[in-house]
């Protein structure tokens, strides 16, 4: 741990001590979006004002153990799809934003089922604000809240029926960019 503390506190360093620059269409960052539940984020400049995202997570959890007579034993997926179409206000180094954030979900739960589980599908659609500053020429940290809905659709087993729910939620930002 002391190790990746360390690198990322060198490219960090690295990275701070050249100057920032304003944002050009053209410009293409990678990064992650979240904390506890990551998301592959690559953003994408097509202008000064307008940018857009793409999203991608994936998590697996198996359960330790063998399934006891009668039950199986079932490998939980957590994986997530998404967009967003973003207006910048500025193209400095501190970039505020608001757009739409579209995210598909879709997971099953692991652990020792007599019967399996059907994957829960969900798609969220957010309106967003944010900011990104730029420390440097190629690197941004930055955060941003979402407000929106959660559709949960539905599925037979067990039997549910469609869920709408409203959600808010902040995440933070890291990217790397390349030009």
């Amino acid at each position: 741990m002391k190790k990746i503390t360390l690198a990322l506190f060198t490219v960090l360093l690295m990275t701070a001590i050249t100057p920032a620059q304003n944002i050009t269409a053209g410009k293409i960052g990678l990064g992650i979006d979240g904390v506890t539940s990551t998301n592959l984020a690559g953003k994408y400049y097509w202008s000064d004002k307008l940018s857009s995202e793409v999203l991608f997570g994936f998590n697996l959890y198996s359960p330790g153990g063998d399934a006891a007579a009668g039950k199986t034993k079932v490998t939980g997926t957590d994986f997530r799809i998404g967009a967003s179409l973003l207006y910048n206000f500025s193209d400095g180094d501190f970039v505020p934003y608001t757009g739409v954030e579209v995210l598909y979900n879709t997971s099953k739960t692991g652990g020792f089922y007599t019967t399996e589980p059907d994957a829960k599908n969900i798609i969220d659609a957010n309106f967003v604000l944010g900011g990104e500053y730029f420390v440097s020429k190629h690197f941004s940290v930055g955060i941003k809240e979402k407000f929106g809905l959660e559709a949960q659709l539905k599925r037979d087993i067990p039997k549910e029926e469609n869920d709408i729910y409203l959600n808010t939620a902040t995440t933070v930002t890291a990217r790397y960019y390349f030009n």
